[in-house]
């Protein structure tokens, strides 16, 4: 198959192709709903000619502030078929740095999760001279504020009908126009194009030895690219299915339950979830602390001791972590320390570092 040159054009082959298949799952009051490559790009497509109605052209820069959600990655992919690019800003962030993020980068849309993030680019908009248009994903709280330079969703898709046809206003996004503009806490933007994202999505793919129909669970914030690029981009590319959280909260809970084949986090997480399954052997009887102590210590040296420890021991603790499919571990922001790096050895798992982009270019 031949290799698509943008982010636009990869999915568009991939919806036809794979229409039917699930490429998406969102947890929603308990349940797991699935999203397919065809209503995944439905729902890209009217936020896309939503935002065309809207005036957002080619070359505009749109900031989008909110937490990791389907509808973060609707708009995201819709903003780069537009020929604009995303300027995914941590939802931590406090108003004064939203400020300069959306003036550094020119922003001409903001589009926010909700009321807080609102609040935040409503605080700085007058400092903001590029900024025409502030979306809201959801309007819970909202039910009667009204602003001339805000809209919904709702009202953003309803505005699009009409539009021009998607598929050529897609295909005339050119593989050197930026995608994707990351940002620091402090330091300016740099803009990635759909180039470099397709080459090294390509590249990670087969360093990683993902596959179609992998698993994973969406855990990082958007604004990391160990999330956007080799989380959701690198799904797109290699068909791995993205499982999105209800609540950050339950992340420990949902990794059980998805049990996902593919695991692409931060050193932190790694440190989490060491320190959890630590701390519950130190809570455990006498005996179920030394068979876990020992089985740790016989899963890192290997040989017989290591396929003992593996047949008794060590599927109970990768089940405890979610992790009893897991082929495929990385992190992007830095390698994990070697005391974590061993104690994961030891369950089986090697955990990868990939810098999503060359050492000092990473502004995330």
């Amino acid at each position: 198959m031949e290799l698509s040159a943008t982010i636009p054009a990869l999915l568009g082959q991939q919806v036809a192709t794979y229409g039917s298949e699930t490429i998406l799952r969102e947890k929603d009051r308990g349940i797991w709903n699935a999203v397919t490559w065809s209503q995944l790009d439905g729902h890209v497509r009217e936020i896309g000619q939503g935002l065309r109605a809207a005036g957002l052209a080619p070359g505009d820069a749109v900031a989008v502030l909110s937490e990791t959600r389907p509808e973060f990655a609707y708009a995201d992919l819709a903003i780069l078929g537009c020929g604009a690019a995303s300027v995914a800003i941590d939802p931590a962030e406090e108003a004064g740095r939203v400020g300069e993020v959306l003036r550094e980068t020119g922003a001409a849309f903001a589009i926010v999760e909700g009321e807080e993030q609102l609040d935040k680019v409503l605080g700085v908009r007058a400092a903001c001279p590029a900024l025409r248009r502030i979306v809201i994903l959801d309007m819970k709280g909202l039910r009667d504020f009204r602003d001339p330079g805000c809209v919904s969703l709702t009202e953003l898709v309803a505005g699009g009908t009409g539009q021009p046809d998607w598929k050529t206003a897609t295909g005339s996004v050119a593989p050197d126009q930026a995608a994707a503009i990351l940002v620091s806490g402090t330091g300016a933007g740099r803009a990635v194009t759909h180039a470099e994202i397709m080459r090294l999505i390509e590249d990670a793919g087969e360093t990683l030895g993902v596959q179609p129909g992998d698993e994973r669970l969406a855990v990082l914030p958007m604004c990391d690219p160990t999330e956007r690029v080799l989380g959701l981009y690198l799904s797109l590319k290699h068909r791995i299915v993205s499982n999105y959280l209800e609540n950050p909260e339950t992340a420990t809970e949902n990794l059980r339950e998805v049990k996902p084949t593919v695991f692409g986090a931060d050193t932190e997480a790694w440190e989490r979830l060491h320190a959890r399954i630590t701390a519950q052997a130190e809570g455990a009887t006498g005996v179920q602390k030394m068979l876990y102590q020992w089985a740790i210590r016989a899963g890192a040296t290997g040989g017989l001791p290591g396929t003992l420890a593996n047949l008794l021991v060590l599927p109970a603790v990768r089940g405890q972590l979610g992790f009893s499919r897991l082929r495929v571990a990385y992190v992007g922001d830095r390698a994990v320390q070697p005391e974590i790096e061993l104690w994961a050895r030891a369950l089986g798992i090697t955990v990868r570092y990939i810098n999503p982009f060359q050492k000092g270019e990473t502004h995330a």
